[in-house]
């Protein structure tokens, strides 16, 4: 990504805050149009999206059934389907406050944790096969619902006590490749990937030059790891870069909008020899350590705390906040306010600023909460619609008029594969302790399930690998129907097996034509009815209605 021909470097500075900063202040500028702070959230979604649907007389699609909203609710917040009691109990319940106690429970819960946890790896990874999971850290940072800025602060292991689970292995498992960290540190966290400025102009931000990239890379430089531990270098070399015109330039250290941190100075009147005395002695630490478990003299300047500080500062978080809103709304909406998620930037606008600078506004303002602010993005009707449209072209997918088709994550499969063919593992009544080994142990279970499936990305297709994978492999042929099977066995009326196992698999009653298509089935094989069911339930769950949340 490439950035136009400067007069000076201060000039570009000054493009760049004007150009990446460019959302915020656009919305900024109409501070007095956007609603409140003080409104719920789903108030507000709902709010700015029926407004936009309004002036492009577009009608939205009506709300999905309780069977559906409860299924995705379960998928989206627990990371699977609900047992067949759970989907009952919902669609059943008279109570017009039953979604509003469900998000409440389900958020409340071990399991929106644990799926989080994962969910979050995933995403901080970042495509990036090398990276290597932090999913023990977010356990442990959900648990005690740690906001996203000190979790940010935790990863790039700036925090002010050490974390027996070691966050800062997100940073040092990437030091061998400090251009993927500064794509992915500048891609998740700021919404901008910058990777093109690598070697050239960003296409869409002009002034987004060489200097931004390695100016990001910069604050890793002195970064090393020491026995597990991630350290900075007190003595560094700066860094240079050689430009497209063939120039080599030194680089800054310098932030996405443009913002430079001044360096250390008159550390060493010889920094080379400084540098290489700094070197030996490190060497020598290491070999001593495994007895003194003595480390290096820290440094007093360190280049990944001034990072976090000036993504942090009220000038700058802006910038911060809403990437991380726009992930969480393209991860339950299907669609991003801002497309791609990775190019949030003055020349790709969001389809409704204003919703976008309400929910940055509202998530600093309580303390970069993620729960609350997942908890209110589920909440809104239009998060509640149905994902059928009856016309033959549907709507534009910016306006939200309709529910997206979503596939499930590896990982909410296996778990629905998993509690779908044994519905006894979720338990009832468990203390919160008993709760989190139990899910633990379902996970553990589920494992190799996930292996399956790919990763949901922008217009996946579900590739043919998957459907014989499934149809063919031979574990996971034998493991459908589990603890269910024998269960429906026990009872003689196949209209209730039938009706067990929707419940069960699909989450919802069977309809009439259900009924007529599985008992002709099912007939056709009463000489054999335990591999009648059995390849009943094999068909309900490579369905795409199991494989897809909807």
């Amino acid at each position: 990504m490439n950035p136009m021909k400067t007069i000076s470097t201060r000039l570009v500075c000054l493009w760049a805050v004007a150009l990446v900063a460019l959302v915020a202040v656009a919305s900024a500028s109409r501070g007095q149009e956007i609603l409140a702070p003080d409104r719920p959230i789903a108030e507000v979604i709902d709010h700015y999206l029926d407004l936009k649907l309004k002036t492009a007389k577009v009608a939205p699609a009506p709300p999905a059934t309780d069977a559906t909203i409860v299924r995705r609710l379960y998928l989206d917040l627990a990371g699977r389907i609900p047992t067949a009691g759970e989907a009952r109990d919902y669609v059943h319940s008279t109570d017009p406050q039953k979604r509003v106690k469900l998000i409440q429970e389900l958020v409340a819960a071990p399991e929106f944790i644990r799926h989080n946890a994962t969910e979050f790896d995933v995403l901080l990874r970042n495509d990036n096969a090398e990276a290597s999971s932090v999913r023990g850290y977010l356990l442990t940072a959900f648990k005690d619902n740690r906001p996203w800025d000190q979790m940010f602060r935790d990863l790039l292991g700036v925090a002010e006590k050490p974390d027996p689970a070691k966050p800062e292995q997100y940073v040092t498992k990437r030091l061998k490749d400090r251009d993927s960290l500064t794509r992915d540190i500048s891609s998740v966290f700021f919404g901008l990937n910058i990777s093109c400025a690598q070697c050239h102009r960003h296409p869409y931000i002009k002034s987004l030059t060489q200097d931004y990239f390695f100016g990001m890379r910069e604050f890793f430089a002195a970064s090393y790891e020491f026995q597990g531990n991630l350290l900075d270098r007190r003595f560094v070399k700066p860094s240079e870069f050689k430009s497209k015109d063939g120039k080599v330039q030194p680089v800054r250290l310098m932030f996405l909008n443009g913002k430079t941190v001044e360096r250390e100075k008159g550390l060493a009147a010889d920094l080379a020899k400084a540098i290489q005395e700094e070197s030996k002695e490190i060497e020598k630490l290491a070999k001593a350590y495994a007895k003194t478990k003595e480390l290096p003299p820290p440094a007093t300047f360190r280049p990944r705390s001034k990072l976090a500080d000036l993504a942090l500062a009220p000038e700058n978080r802006d910038m911060f906040a809403q990437a991380i809103v726009n992930r969480l709304w393209y991860r339950f909406y299907g669609y991003g306010l801002v497309m791609r998620t990775d190019q949030m930037h003055a020349n790709n606008p969001a389809s409704h600023p204003e919703l976008l600078q309400w929910l940055t506004r509202d998530f600093i303002a309580h303390q970069y909460d993620l729960k609350r602010l997942i908890g209110g993005l589920v909440a809104s009707k239009a998060y509640a619609r149905s994902s059928q449209w009856s016309d033959k072209e549907g709507p534009a997918a910016q306006l939200f008029a309709v529910a997206t088709i979503r596939p499930l994550t590896p990982s909410q499969w296996a778990m629905s594969f998993t509690v779908a063919n044994n519905p006894s593992l979720i338990k009832q009544g468990l203390s919160r302790e008993l709760q989190e080994k139990s899910l633990a142990a379902i996970e553990t279970q589920s494992k190799g399930l996930e292996n399956l499936l790919e990763y949901p990305r922008e217009d996946m297709q579900i590739p043919i690998t998957e459907s014989l994978k499934l149809s063919n492999d031979a574990a996971i042929l034998k493991s459908v129907g589990g603890q269910l099977l024998p269960t429906l066995m026990k009872s003689k009326d196949r209209k209730q097996q039938i009706e067990e196992s929707m419940w069960t698999v699909l989450s919802r009653a069977p309809t009439s034509d259900d009924y007529d298509l599985l008992d002709s089935y099912l007939e056709k094989r009463k000489d054999r009815p335990a591999a009648g069911l059995q390849q009943m339930l094999w068909a309900l769950i490579n369905s795409p209605e199991f494989r897809f949340n909807h």
